[in-house]
């Protein structure tokens, strides 16, 4: 959406400034306010969790969830598969979707070129601390949907989301929920802390930021170690590599390659389903 906007109008503020002449007219005087505003983001109202589980009722097939591959190897007739609980998987095509430093090391004996251009892929950790508060002791109105923070303030933490204004149905009416991001590139050293740390930093980014003392009402923490892949300078000549150096019947998809977002992993999930059926060749069944 962002690039779309900057390739539009020329840059992200003039998309914006242009995105919010677009919006309907303010209600008149006498006509009743709506209690948050209309937020131009969407999520899915049970968390992400509901696509996954949406595609498991979908799927059709063997489904193993939640079960490790413990090695992949090559054969004559496609790869093998051996699981954490001993079960081995005979197939003619096989799809990583997952970090590319784990892909390196399932693919390293049979395609080193491969293993190593994924290696180079860099992953920082990231996580995110929730707060819900009660609204009435909140003074800042919270217009607008966040904050990103630059590097130049030299803040602990990367950014600010007001995730009940952002998205519909995260909190009742009398209450808020804010969403803080730490860790990176930029603060690494946050991922160290341990929670009741890492509570009091943000709380105390929240107070010098958005002048928010009040107690949460509770937190959650979140972390995500080495799950964030960074699109370096040169990203797209390594996946270039990367797919060039991939055995027959081997593929990649997803957040390491061409794009983190959820649909551009939708589309890359598609593009990769089309190789593989082209690929596979039907099995005959006996008569």
């Amino acid at each position: 959406r962002f690039r779309t906007l900057e390739e539009k109008h020329g840059s992200l503020i003039k998309g914006m400034l242009a995105s919010r002449r677009m919006r309907p007219a303010p209600p008149k005087p006498d006509a009743p306010t709506p209690a948050r505003p209309q937020s131009v983001f969407m999520s899915l109202q049970g968390g992400m969790n509901e696509l996954i589980d949406t595609l498991v009722d979908q799927l059709t097939g063997d489904l193993c969830l939640s079960t490790k591959v413990e090695s992949l190897a090559a054969q004559d007739d496609g790869y093998r598969l051996r699981l954490a609980d001993g079960a081995e998987v005979q197939a003619q095509s096989v799809v990583l979707a997952i970090p590319a430093y784990i892909a390196a090391e399932l693919m390293r004996s049979f395609a080193p070129a491969a293993a190593n251009q994924l290696e180079q892929i860099r992953y920082v950790s990231t996580g995110t601390i929730s707060l819900a508060f009660r609204r009435d002791e909140i003074d800042n109105p919270l217009n607008g949907f966040g904050v990103v923070i630059p590097r130049s303030e030299g803040r602990l933490i990367n950014a600010v989301t007001w995730t009940s204004t952002k998205f519909n149905q995260r909190a009742p009416d009398d209450a808020v929920l804010l969403r803080a991001f730490f860790g990176g590139s930029r603060h690494p050293e946050m991922m160290d802390h341990d929670d009741a740390a890492l509570l009091a930093i943000v709380r105390r980014e929240l107070v010098e930021l958005l002048g928010i003392r009040a107690t949460p009402l509770f937190h959650r923490i979140f972390r995500w170690h080495r799950a964030n892949p960074q699109y370096d300078v040169g990203h797209l000549d390594r996946v270039d590599a990367v797919e060039a150096a991939l055995p027959t019947g081997l593929f990649v998809t997803g957040s390491p390659y061409r794009g983190v977002g959820i649909p551009d992993c939708v589309h890359q999930a598609q593009t990769t389903a089309a190789a593989v059926a082209a690929h596979t060749q039907p099995v005959k069944m006996p008569a």
